[in-house]
């Protein structure tokens, strides 16, 4: 690749190659059998437009109530109007694929995944003994009823705070968490009779959205129950057990929320004089044991050791845009880089993440008033949650540089 940004010859050789077919070990794969994802991409869009216009005719009395809820009583700051809509989807989602495992999980189990959580996150000396024993508890108690027909009790307040407080036991969902309390409070100013039909609504509309997601979605996620039928049932008692065994449905979320919430930032995040991109550790090339990147506190970035290793390649294609490229070793050290992008409001950061982070990070940014956009992962690959060996994981280039684009000046 030359400095002007060109992919050269033997790159998109090397690019052609490794995308000629898609590899069976993969959880999911937006390039399909194209060997590009720019269909997806096309697709995603498609459904995103007839999701946001189906949410609007359905619930955009309650996007109204909600959005001045937030304003007014929660004195948060403005969100776009698909943010709040792709919030009552995760809260559909939430009551659709947990609300069985709340009531049946008996309270001083969550009390207790909650107390291990806290211990593992300030003790590094009990971190180990923390992690074996919430996995132990997960499988035993938090996920045998994951996806059963719940049978609601309660009113909707009771009902959705119990699903919070085991989503939060999870240790897995900590961003989504913080979205659903808002709800609550929202939900405590209706009435019995409302509150309860606005749960209805999200349910209703996370369910239609599930069936048609599986079938325009799902050739892209294929993989995803293959993996569970195969290497996930082999692992036993794991810390990623309920990351990683989350249903296609979710992933689907995933898409649809990158597009949303991308159009809704992407007015702030044109506005930045100076562009970030975040790119995931699994992206480094096969030797990335002897990878040589500069390491100063947070900041990470490619010293081009390896020519064929797609951060490297990418690190020279954003300097067309006039971005700078840094590498984020794990999601667990992204909350870490957004305290530095937080107190730099003029700063556009792009996070290029495995599918199911992005909601998550999303979230994260626009919470914390970051001008920000999210590129998914083509495929995941890394060693810690979904293979072995570790395969390293890519990006649709093309895509990237157009969501990054060019920052203004002056």
């Amino acid at each position: 690749m030359n400095d002007s940004g060109q992919i050269d010859q033997a790159t998109q050789t090397t690019l052609a190659a490794s995308a000629e077919h898609s590899n069976p070990r993969l959880v999911y794969d937006l390039r399909g059998n194209e060997g590009s994802s720019d269909a997806y991409y096309a697709e995603s869009k498609a459904i995103a437009d007839a999701l946001v216009d189906r949410i609007e005719q359905c619930a955009g009395v309650v996007l109204d109530d909600y959005g001045r809820f937030v304003r007014e009583s929660l004195l948060e700051a403005p969100r776009s109007r698909g943010e709040f809509a792709i919030e009552l989807l995760t809260l559909g989602m939430a009551l659709k694929r947990y609300e069985s495992a709340s009531v049946e999980t008996p309270r001083w189990v969550v009390a207790l995944a909650q107390c291990l959580l806290w211990v593992r996150r300030r003790s590094q000396i009990l971190k180990s003994m923390a992690d074996a024993t919430r996995a132990v508890i997960a499988k035993l108690f938090l996920m045998p009823a994951i996806g059963s027909q719940p049978t609601p009790s309660g009113s909707a307040v009771e009902r959705l705070a119990s699903v919070i407080a085991w989503l939060k036991a999870t240790g897995e969902y900590e961003q989504e968490v913080l979205r659903l309390s808002n709800w609550v409070k929202y939900l405590g100013t209706l009435g019995t009779y409302d509150a309860a039909e606005c749960m209805n609504s999200a349910s209703e509309l996370f369910e239609r959205f599930e069936r048609e997601a599986a079938e325009r979605l799902g050739p892209y996620t294929q993989g995803v129950g293959v993996f569970l039928k195969g290497e996930y049932t082999r692992r036993g008692c794991r810390e990623d057990s309920l990351f990683c065994g989350r249903a296609a449905a979710e992933y689907h979320l995933n898409m649809i929320a990158a597009e949303v919430m991308n159009r809704g930032l992407r007015a702030s995040f044109e506005r930045t004089g100076r562009r970030v991109v975040l790119v995931p550790a699994c992206m480094r090339g096969a030797k990335v044991a002897h990878c040589r990147a500069h390491i100063d506190s947070v900041d990470t970035t490619c010293t081009a050791c390896d020519p064929q290793c797609t951060v490297n390649r990418i690190t020279r294609r954003m300097r067309g845009t006039g971005a700078e490229v840094y590498l984020v070793p794990h999601s667990s050290g992204f909350s870490r880089w957004l305290d530095r992008w937080e107190r730099e409001p003029g700063v556009g950061v792009t996070a290029v993440a495995c599918m199911l982070n992005i909601l998550p990070g999303g979230y994260e940014m626009s919470a914390r008033g970051i001008a920000s956009q999210c590129v998914p992962l083509d495929y995941p690959g890394c060693r810690k949650h979904w293979d072995r060996v570790g395969i390293p994981t890519a990006v649709n280039e093309a895509r990237l540089v157009q969501i990054v684009g060019t920052p203004t000046r002056g």
